[in-house]
């Protein structure tokens, strides 16, 4: 191997940390000053951000919740696709869920020229 191209392989992984450093200390910046949904246009760029609600469930709680242990046995662990699929067909109800998890904002942050 080349030490030109392996020299010139380390100086691009280093820039790009720094970039990706950047990036993300300004996505948090953008986020802090829109708290909530937005989109807008400036300069010809489109600013979206987008928060959505996740839920981390409490194994041993939700253990404690469900009553069907079969049920239980499809879930394994708190696994927030599998439960939403089960309110959704109505295997489980939100009500029994209730107090089994924490809620989350998670922002998304689209930019688009």
């Amino acid at each position: 191997m080349e030490e030109r191209k392996l020299k010139r392989f380390c100086e691009l992984k280093t820039q790009q940390k720094k970039i990706e450093e950047e990036l993300e200390e300004l996505r948090k910046e953008i986020i802090a000053a829109y708290p909530g949904d937005v989109q807008f246009q400036l300069d010809g760029y489109t600013l979206k951000i987008i928060y959505q609600d996740k839920r981390h469930y409490d194994d041993a709680k939700l253990f404690e919740a469900v009553p069907d242990p079969e049920l239980w046995k499809a879930l394994f662990k708190a696994d927030s696709s599998k439960i939403s699929a089960f309110v959704k067909t109505s295997l489980l109800s939100e009500k029994l869920l209730e107090g089994t998890y924490k809620t989350s904002r998670t922002p998304f942050l689209y930019v688009q020229t």
